[in-house]
């Protein structure tokens, strides 16, 4: 596989997260040339993707399943997420006759992303759901004198899950989400040889699809009335092909929530990530490497009204930069793929809650990078 196309099916990275998405987090979504932060759940997104100390909606299936457990009655919940991220570079050529190269990175996609249903019993709660950990529309065009190449990389991968939560004992709570995943990616490059004649040729394709399982399974300890902890753990997804194979990433993750009266929630996660699973070429200079990532995040009761309740929510994450970087002494590959730095989240959001539904809407913002909105709606029956 060139590097090219390797690097288009490299640009396509999912995780959650945390997930994920979301937020968590299959917390994968992704921009740009980096998996970013996205997931289940405007409510969670919004505060940063700290979710699974408190996972406390039918989000849980993706942030930690053991909380499905405390939910006390069956909800139907959906969101909608929209993605943008577009970079533009020019840079002059040396040459006095050059017209300079300009290459625009663009992945911008709206899709329906998460549904479920979960339905608590007694002695166990069960949950179906699915989310989009994955769709990916990837447009980059690279600009020189005479020849203009464009690449177009699409990929989607949909987590098909089913839940179950239960009671190890009082107050401790166990979750496991059995899923299957299916996973489609198209890779096309056309090249323009000659403006004047718009001579135009394809000169890379590749398309596949794969089905594979994976599963998350949390922990949910609600210590006091003010504390409770959770830990999730969500294992890897194999992409395979006859001639490709290679693993989106498994994650570790811990998380705390603090209630000091009937107004304020505080949020705090972290997440261990294996990125350095995703390639499909070990004996290469091309690496990933395992990151690290931490989820600040509060949610406020700003409004008491008779019938519904308003609440404003915030949150920062840190992560440790994922992105595909070149290790070998090849100073044009050296330049191209340098290790990026490690990035900012910023999110903010809304939360409408009433006896029947609950509307969340969560932004989450990379500086210097892309923008993720997410609108979820929940109805309690």
């Amino acid at each position: 596989m060139s590097v090219k196309k390797r690097l288009g099916l490299c640009v396509v990275l999912l995780s959650l997260g945390a997930s994920l998405l979301p937020y968590g987090n299959a917390w994968a979504q992704l921009g740009g040339v980096d998996a970013e932060f996205a997931g289940a759940g405007a409510r969670a997104l919004s505060m940063g993707g700290a979710f699974i100390g408190l996972a406390d909606d039918s989000t849980a299936a993706e942030f930690n399943p053991a909380g499905l457990q405390i939910l006390l009655r069956p909800e139907l919940a959906w969101q909608v997420t929209h993605t943008f991220d577009r970079r533009e570079e020019y840079l002059p050529l040396t040459s006095p006759t050059g017209r300079g190269l300009k290459s625009t990175d663009q992945n911008e996609w709206t899709t329906p992303s998460f549904v479920s249903y979960v339905h608590p019993g007694q002695e166990y709660t069960w949950a179906i759901s699915q989310l989009t950990t994955i769709d990916f529309d990837h447009h980059f065009s690279d600009e020189a004198r005479n020849r203009l190449l464009v690449s177009d990389t699409e990929a989607t991968n949909n987590a098909f899950g089913f839940s179950v939560a239960t009671d190890i004992k009082p107050r401790l709570h166990l979750g496991v989400t059995l899923r299957m995943n299916r996973f489609d990616y198209s890779y096309e490059e056309t090249q323009t040889v000659d403006f004047k004649g718009s001579i135009t040729e394809r000169t890379g394709y590749r398309e596949f699809s794969d089905w594979s399982p994976s599963f998350n399974v949390g922990l949910l300890w609600r210590a006091t009335e003010k504390w409770s902890f959770g830990s999730v753990y969500k294992s890897q997804q194999t992409v395979e092909t006859s001639d490709f194979k290679t693993r989106l990433p498994q994650t570790f993750g811990v998380g705390a929530a603090y209630h000091p009266n009937d107004e304020l929630r505080l949020l705090a996660d972290v997440d261990y990530i294996t990125w350095s699973d995703f390639d499909s070429a070990p004996g290469d200079d091309f690496h990933r490497d395992d990151v690290m990532r931490y989820h600040l995040g509060g949610e406020y009761l700003f409004r008491l009204e008779e019938d519904r309740a308003w609440f404003i929510r915030g949150g920062y994450m840190r992560e440790d930069s994922n992105a595909l970087f070149y290790n070998g002494n090849n100073p044009a590959l050296m330049e191209a793929f340098a290790k990026e730095p490690d990035k900012d989240h910023l999110s903010i959001g809304l939360g409408l809650a009433t006896e029947k539904y609950q509307i969340d809407w969560g932004i989450d913002h990379v500086l210097d990078g892309s923008t993720i909105f997410i609108l979820s709606m929940v109805h309690y029956f």
